[in-house]
């Protein structure tokens, strides 16, 4: 085994690193969907490590590279395009099927792409709260920050399978320690090298080295380094406590919890809205696993059923790929009509093929005629009046052998159909284009088609609808010695669309540079910067329109409790009473309206806005003062009642520079120990609920307002 310095990670193979057998087969089955878009295909890829890391490798490629790194998994796929996308799914289903290491390594896998999972829904969460400006960003990077140990265990796997076992009951403490000791370097390590080698951001790259730093360490990291920390100490609690499995946050809770001190540490949350997002994010997991039959468990019998089930669908890609070469050269209906034949019998040795096609008025099919049978045969579109209409009708596959359709004798048409066939029954293949019906595919068979043929069925009668439609619009212009279009030129035609979005996405790019250089050159004070930065955001619009992406900025409401607003108060009055207001000679008055009743909001989010405000007063008095909190119900503001709370204090006030971006992302004064997001996620926890929040400040001191709306009244 070859051993590696932290800066030498050339050799190692990267391009086969294992995903679940579950993941491929719905990656698989949607692919093979007429009806498949990047949405549908993002949304399954987006919860997988191995082909996220194929993707984001491919886009930033110097084949794909369009002058910017491509951080989101959307935007990778929008620029490979759905076929080469479908290209990579299908090589990494081939070579899963003929790899050892999921066979043997399947619940390692499951713990894996759970915790992968989990720490990028949480990264994109805290992103969102701390007003970090990219949280698809911290979600693609939370899903690839543990990447490094795939391929690690992929390269050494009987080595790392030790390391595994060794780290089995406290991996914060030995992980590291032992894989540098084995291969000179670690999955930090080997993670962050890979996210250069693709090209993404150097916080992506420092977010997933220093994951495992100590946490004095990264107190002043950037945003995305501290985001994606909270995350992998959350997952790594959850390892601990019961791993991923049901029930897992029962021990969660402890008051040494590791991550609940990063949170406080690193953005000042408390540990009842740690606890509160680390387990929605889990039931997150649990749902989209449950969605894919994944039992986070050792399951052996179901982890069977799935690779049986990759089995069969790359068994599936490989005979429908071989048939493709018959169609290709198929460039009359005379030829075609022969190679239906052919096909049907060497795939599933169903006889005398007939097509059907539909009439452009939609009332029936008729039989494509062939050199040796040129008869008219017309089938009205009905249901329940033949068997070839109705699997036309229920776009369904159905045989003569089930008599659930006719109970009794088969209408005469079907059975002159039969007896055409040559063959005791026959078996109704419905043919879709585009979701649409164009047809129907008579075959005759000798018994039941086999278990397990229906979605190989499926896949045939979807190639041959392709075809015949190729054979139709192109068929003429053969015959008279035109050649027939290629399959890359019939792709391109239907990709036509999406290749003009693409490219109207450069010249917004080059329009929005020129606008940057010139908000540059004009300076910050320049009365057109205003229309300057309107223009540049109905350039964004407009370029998120073109690109379909999904809203990034949606508001997850979070469960709503009977909550006494004056209790929360009164409670944390007495703890700063006795902590931080005592050591600083702070003091704390409380002017509550008695009259106010519980609200049903949320209980976690209210005593963190609380926090916040109280620690952001008592900071700003460093030698002594007053701080009053005080509270009114019955507040109406445009029509709306609402609960008014009011934390005052007698401080010197705040800075007019400050004053003028209280609420974003800033760099805090003071001290480095402080994230300069409080009152950002105090703004966020406040709209979630929603509120409003408003600040003033003199040099005689500072007041927030918060208005929480009036659910008794309401």
């Amino acid at each position: 085994m070859k051993r590696h310095s932290h800066t030498d990670h050339g050799d190692l193979q990267v391009g086969k690193l294992p995903s679940l057998p579950h993941v491929l087969v719905e990656l698989l089955h949607c692919c093979q969907q007429d009806s498949a878009t990047f949405q549908s295909i993002a949304d399954i890829i987006s919860k997988d490590v191995a082909i996220t890391a194929r993707v984001i490798s491919m886009a930033n490629s110097p084949f794909y590279y369009r002058g910017q790194t491509i951080n989101s998994i959307e935007k990778a796929l929008f620029l490979l395009g759905l076929d080469t996308v479908k290209t990579i799914v299908i090589t990494a289903s081939v070579q899963q099927f003929f790899s050892s290491f999921n066979t043997t390594r399947i619940q390692y896998l499951k713990q894996f792409w759970a915790k992968s999972l989990f720490c990028a829904l949480m990264a994109r969460t805290l992103a969102k709260l701390t007003a970090y400006a990219q949280p698809e960003e911290a979600y693609l990077t939370g899903l690839l920050l543990n990447l490094g140990e795939l391929v690690l265990g992929s390269n050494y796997a009987d080595q790392y399978r030790q390391v595994q076992d060794l780290i089995a009951d406290n991996p914060r403490d030995k992980q590291i320690e032992l894989e540098n000791e084995l291969f000179m370097t670690n999955h930090c390590e080997v993670g962050a090298w890979l996210s250069q080698e693709w090209g993404l951001s150097e916080f992506t790259g420092d977010a997933i080295r220093y994951h495992h730093s100590p946490l004095d360490t990264v107190l002043d990291a950037h945003p995305l380094v501290k985001i994606l920390y909270l995350s992998n100490q959350c997952a790594t609690q959850l390892m601990l406590s019961s791993g991923f499995a049901e029930n897992p946050l029962d021990s969660f809770g402890e008051a040494d919890n590791a991550c609940y001190e990063a949170a406080d540490q690193l953005f000042d949350l408390t540990a009842s809205l740690t606890h509160e997002i680390a387990l929605q994010v889990h039931t997150e997991v649990s749902k989209v696993a449950e969605s894919m039959g994944i039992s986070l468990e050792d399951n052996g019998g179901q982890d069977d059923s799935k690779r049986i089930r990759l089995a069969e669908q790359v068994r599936n890609i490989g005979l429908i790929q071989s048939t493709s070469l018959y169609f290709q050269n198929a460039h009359t209906e005379a030829d075609f009509l022969l190679q239906l034949k052919e096909t049907s019998d060497l795939l599933f040795g169903f006889k005398n093929a007939m097509l059907f096609q539909l009439d452009s008025a939609g009332a029936h099919l008729s039989a494509v005629k062939s050199s040796t049978d040129n008869q008219d045969i017309r089938i009205v579109l009905q249901a329940n009046r033949s068997l070839v209409a109705t699997a036309a009708m229920e776009q369904k596959i159905l045989s003569s052998v089930d008599q659930s359709v006719f109970s009794g004798p088969l209408p005469v048409v079907d059975q002159q159909l039969i007896r055409r066939t040559q063959s005791p029954e026959m078996v109704c293949v419905p043919l879709l284009f585009s979701e649409q019906l164009v047809g129907v595919l008579v075959m005759g068979h000798s018994s039941s088609p086999a278990a397990g043929t229906e979605r190989l069925l499926q896949l045939f009668a979807a190639q041959v609808a392709q075809y015949w439609q190729q054979v139709k619009v192109h068929g003429e212009d053969f015959e008279r010695g035109t050649k027939a279009p290629s399959q890359a030129e019939l792709s391109e035609y239907k990709n036509r669309v999406n290749e003009t979005v693409h490219e109207a996405n450069n010249p917004l790019t080059i329009i929005r540079n020129y606008l940057q250089a010139l908000s540059h050159k004009l300076g910050n004070d320049h009365d057109i910067q205003n229309d300057l930065d309107i223009i540049k955001e109905e350039i964004d619009r407009t370029g998120q329109i073109i690109m379909r992406l999904k809203d990034l900025n949606e508001v997850q409401k979070h469960e709503a409790k009977q909550v006494d607003i004056n209790g929360e108060i009164r409670s944390l009055a007495q703890l700063y009473e006795s902590s931080l207001f005592l050591t600083r000679n702070i003091q704390c008055q409380l002017k509550l309206d008695n009259a106010i009743t519980p609200q049903q909001t949320n209980r976690n989010s209210v005593r963190q806005i609380l926090t916040n405000l109280l620690k952001n007063s008592a900071e700003a008095l460093q030698d002594g003062g007053l701080v009053t909190i005080t509270t009114t119900g019955h507040v109406n503001v445009n029509g709306k009642q609402f609960l008014e709370v009011l934390i005052s204090d007698n401080g010197p006030g705040i800075p007019d520079t400050i004053m003028k971006q209280i609420f974003n992302p800033v760099s805090s004064t003071k001290g480095k120990h402080h994230s300069g997001l409080g009152l950002s996620i105090t703004r966020n926890l406040v709209t979630e609920l929603d509120g409003s929040i408003r600040c003033r400040s003199t040099r005689e001191g500072t007041e927030f307002q918060i208005l929480i709306p009036d659910t008794a009244e309401s």
